[in-house]
């Protein structure tokens, strides 16, 4: 097989649901979209469900919950003709489609949710350290099953079209499983020695090989290291390597690391080091005859080139990049490196989007899950072309001055203060959040690329804005911190007592170059984001003492609970001290009183400086002075009402698509 290119669009699920077309259409446009893109080889991901698990109950609903959210159950012959569109849709735009092969083991949620109690199967009955729960330890007949579903898997991905398959033996899945002694404590002759643990993946190989044939791919996603010193480490991969290398039946090796243990670690975010299994990929590459791919945290083409140069892999696996930008390819081939939208590797909108079960999106790519409507040459030129001023320069107003010129208006963008960015110049301000600042970097590039009159330092007002006689204006002058407040914890209470006090300021005094705060600081997190964490976080980076207290059962209430440990971890290292289930009642000078929420008992903590995440509001004024004024007016981002970033960026588009 050859492919156009080195870079290799990894395997991720994208579990779309039905909106913007049914989940199968969505599947189909997201993954042909980043193959009109310029991939050279896309990896699919992929499940398998075995015919017992079938035969004990009805997998229609299973089907229609998760597993169509990724085209899954490729064992499923029905499957093959809507592959086969997906697949030639892929073909047609120059690349090649390989499918990987998944069996989750104990990683995974129960079927038994939603199938008469089927457990989860593994090598061995130890608990997954995500979920808790206990898997199965399978027998010698659920071993030759799913050597059986492998087999069948691939000739229905081969009849629907596609040029191979990848067999996921990685990150804690699995045959993964059954290769780490951490998860493989079995006596018999799957378990034990490395023969007996590669037993099983050989198995498959051979299997798969021999009814597949010659002419038809077989790569290996395989561990380089676990990061676990009972599990795989990098001696046992480059043996595993050599041995699958030996058995002429496997293509390219696709290389990774880590396992739940450290989730979501192999989707470093952007606190990680750039392309963090690049050097292991190499030893292993030095190990084999074979074509070794790397995956995780590569997000710039000097990145890839630089791993492609150094020998350190013969392609390159993103998946975010590619979420973020499906045209990456092309752009990097024709040079046009600024005109790619880096992804922030902040993992909000793919993994949590992922995990909360919205389906993947992007911070900064509304398209995500929307190709079949406004993605790649889908923009449509307004029908009339009309003068438009857009009021604030920050992630919404940019998003919707820049599509409403790319069809075909002229506009006008104010922004009172001398810089473009708006609040995401705070979040990228923090080290931690560094990755936010592509957003506002790309946002501004693409202004000035297609031409929108900047004027920066020019603080609009109904009265400037009239003498425009624009035919709409967009009013996204965003929030302000909010004082009041209890996410329902104190109802009727209309704000903190003490609130007022010199020394209570909010998390954007943090960032004007003016406040100054005593040694101990005490963070107040009432906000459903990240504001009062990253805060805390950039305070101790400082040189604080730092205490966070909220109501709430953890830190930043929005982020999924499979995240909550990366956060606690790094913000425990760094020393920050952590009170959940905690209301404050009363600032009362340098004295904190707080009730527990379950048990109402007061405690009394201490603080030099106290500061408030406590939500924005809407500051939409001119939006009020501007009604009936002008033919058009539209709130978009934060003015309309205060979110996240992502809803900010996908307001401001969609104001720009309405004109």
């Amino acid at each position: 097989m050859t492919i156009r290119n080195r870079l290799v669009m990894a395997p991720h699920g994208v579990v779309f649901m039905p909106g913007y077309g049914n989940a199968y259409e969505r599947i189909v446009d997201y993954h042909v979209e980043r193959a009109k893109g310029g991939i050279g080889l896309m990896v699919m991901s992929n499940f398998m469900i075995p015919d017992s698990w079938r035969r004990l109950g009805s997998w229609d609903g299973a089907l229609t919950t998760s597993a169509l959210g990724n085209l899954d159950d490729v064992s499923d012959p029905d499957l093959i003709s809507p592959y086969s569109k997906l697949i030639r849709g892929v073909h047609e735009n120059g690349a090649k489609f390989v499918s990987q092969l998944n069996a989750s083991g104990r990683q995974h949620a129960s079927p038994g949710a939603l199938n008469f109690g089927i457990p989860l199967w593994a090598p061995s009955a130890i608990p997954c350290p995500k979920t808790g729960e206990v898997p199965k330890e399978m027998d010698i007949g659920d071993i030759e099953e799913f050597v059986a579903t492998y087999v069948k898997s691939s000739m229905n991905l081969r009849e629907a079209g596609a040029d191979g398959v990848e067999i996921f033996a990685a990150q804690g899945y699995l045959l993964h499983e059954f290769l780490s002694p951490s998860t493989n404590r079995r006596t018999d002759r799957y378990g034990g020695s490395l023969d007996n643990r590669m037993r099983f993946l050989l198995d498959v190989v051979k299997a798969v090989r021999k009814a597949a044939g010659p002419d038809f791919v077989i790569g290996i996603r395989m561990n380089a290291d676990d990061y676990d010193p009972a599990g795989i480490t990098p001696d046992v991969a480059g043996e595993i390597a050599r041995r699958l290398s030996a058995t002429g039946d496997v293509d390219y090796l696709n290389i990774s690391g880590m396992t739940y243990l450290q989730y979501p670690g192999w989707i470093a975010d952007m606190t990680a080091p750039e392309a963090q299994f690049a050097d292991k990929a190499g030893e292993i590459r030095a190990a084999v005859d074979l074509p070794v791919c790397v995956v995780s945290r590569i997000g710039a083409p000097a990145v890839a080139e630089r791993i492609l140069r150094e020998g350190r892999a013969d392609m390159v696996g993103m998946a975010r990049a590619l979420i973020s930008d499906p045209e990456f390819p092309n752009k990097a081939m024709r040079g046009d490196v600024a005109d790619i939208r880096v992804c922030t590797y902040s993992n909000q909108s793919c993994l949590m989007g992922r995990d909360k079960g919205y389906g993947v999106g992007c911070l900064h790519n509304v398209a995500v899950g929307r190709e079949g409507q406004i993605g790649i040459g889908k923009m449509r030129p307004a029908p009339t072309k009309k003068r438009v001023a857009v009021i604030g320069g920050g992630p919404a107003g940019m998003a919707a001055s820049r599509v409403a010129r790319e069809r075909g208006h002229d506009v006008i963008l104010f922004e009172k203060h001398d810089r473009l960015g708006g609040q995401n110049l705070m979040t990228a301000a923090i080290a931690s959040r560094r990755g936010f600042a592509e957003v506002t970097r790309w946002q501004a590039h693409m202004l000035r690329k297609t031409g929108v009159d900047i004027r920066l330092d020019c603080a609009a007002t109904a009265e400037t804005v009239l003498a425009l006689e624009p035919d709409a204006v967009v009013v996204a002058t965003g929030s302000i911190p909010c004082r009041t407040g209890y996410s329902g914890f104190r109802p009727g209470v209309p704000e903190l007592a003490g609130v007022r006090q010199e020394n209570v300021f909010t998390v954007w005094n943090v960032f004007d170059g003016e406040t100054v705060f005593g040694h101990e600081v005490l963070v107040i997190d009432d906000d459903p984001h990240l504001s009062a964490a990253y805060v805390a976080e950039h305070l101790t980076d400082l040189g604080h003492r730092v205490r966070i207290v909220t109501p709430n059962l953890h830190v930043a209430r929005d982020l999924h609970v499979a995240h909550v440990p990366a956060l606690y971890h790094r913000l425990r290292v760094k020393g920050l001290e952590i009170h959940t289930g905690t209301l404050p009642v009363a600032i009362e000078d340098r004295h904190i009183r707080c009730e527990d929420i379950f048990s109402h008992e007061e405690t009394c903590l201490e603080a030099d400086s106290v500061i408030l995440a406590m939500g924005n509001e809407a500051e939409n004024g001119l939006y009020r002075a501007l009604k009936n004024k002008v033919p058009a007016v539209y709130l978009a981002g934060d003015s309309h009402a205060p979110r996240r970033l992502d809803n900010a960026i996908a307001d401001g588009e969609r104001t720009g698509w309405m004109m």
